[in-house]
């Protein structure tokens, strides 16, 4: 009796996807990093949770990007022309589950925040997305236990294969609420005045470019996932979309510098970095400038002129042919405190 070798992967829908998704993880990280030190450069004030929260998104950024490199290095480098390292799940490709879960997790939980002030703290709506966010979660934990597990990517497959959909969904419905409540809420703060009006469209525009976005990629890969299990496509989507969260987050609390030098003041910091108003409330409304102290009315001044005219018709003596002489005097008499 014969044993059969199992069947070597492909490399090109594996890890050469995993590769192109680490290369581009890494351009992102890249400007999670500066937006991170642009956050701590513009805003040494912030609550220390802001920063805190900051300083947690960009250690797991690095984290997740340091993992998906030794992934890379791992299967392609240290174990390169040794076919069977590639049936089985090195421990640092286990790790990177569990990291994204958490950044996305963090990043849910700021903008479900946001809605909470915004939507009038509304608390079912509340309710039902931290419900979302745990399950969410519950599927990242749970993906990453399983594959400590089911050592290798078969056994994984054959088990566990519902897994990473389920996450994956999770997050597109989680996307497409807080995008389309955020959206909701903002449209009913406009005023009426159009530069307001006009900075609220600003940032509608941008909850739906990077809400959308976001929601794409975990559709992406939630798709790969289901209908390719047993490719790596849907991870190589992954490293990318962990990336764009955490800049979701760091765009938006470094927003706030431009949104204020433009007058949208309403939205500076608080709580979780957005202070926001409720048009309804007078309190809320947006600061407007006080009117300028009416002025002292000084007293009016009428002037008064007066004019002399004398006219001299004496006939000249002897042939003194100067006849007509007439001169004129003015004069000005300012009368003073004249009031209407």
């Amino acid at each position: 009796m014969s044993l059969l070798l199992p069947q070597v992967p492909s490399l090109d829908n594996t890890f050469g996807a995993v590769l192109i998704g680490t290369i581009l993880g890494a351009i992102l990280y890249g400007l999670t990093s500066h937006q991170t030190y642009r956050y701590y450069r513009l805003y040494p004030t912030d609550p220390l949770i802001l920063k805190l929260m900051v300083a947690v998104i960009w250690f797991l950024d690095t984290l997740h990007t340091a993992l998906s490199m030794h992934v890379c290095y791992y299967y392609l480098v240290t174990h390169y022309f040794q076919p069977e390292r590639l049936l089985s799940g090195v421990w640092s490709m286990r790790l990177t589950i569990i990291t994204t879960g958490l950044v996305i997790a963090i990043t849910h939980v700021f903008f479900a925040r946001r809605i909470f002030l915004i939507g009038n703290r509304n608390i079912y709506l509340m309710i039902v997305m931290g419900l979302l966010l745990i399950t969410e979660t519950g599927f990242c934990l749970t993906a990453t236990i399983e594959t400590f597990i089911a050592v290798t990517f078969a056994a994984y497959t054959e088990r566990f294969t519902w897994l990473i959909p389920c996450s994956l969904g999770t997050a597109v419905i989680i996307d497409s609420v807080t995008t389309s409540t955020l959206t909701y809420y903002l449209h009913k703060c406009r005023t009426g005045f159009r530069k307001t009006d006009s900075l609220i469209g600003t940032l509608i525009v941008y909850t739906i470019n990077t809400g959308l976005l976001n929601g794409l990629l975990n559709l992406a890969a939630m798709l790969a996932a289901a209908l390719s299990p047993k490719t790596l496509i849907y991870y190589g989507i992954d490293i990318a979309s962990s990336k764009m969260y955490a800049n979701s987050l760091l765009a938006v609390l470094n927003a706030r510098r431009s949104l204020l030098d433009r007058g949208l003041e309403g939205f500076e910091t608080g709580s979780f970095g957005l202070e926001v108003f409720d048009p309804n409330k007078k309190e809320d409304q947006f600061p407007v400038k006080a009117a300028p102290p009416q002025m002292h009315k000084l007293p009016t001044v009428i002037d008064v002129q007066v004019t002399t005219e004398m006219f001299c018709d004496a006939q000249a003596a002897e042939g003194d042919t100067e006849g007509d002489t007439s001169y004129r005097s003015t004069s000005m008499i300012p009368q003073h405190g004249s009031r209407f």
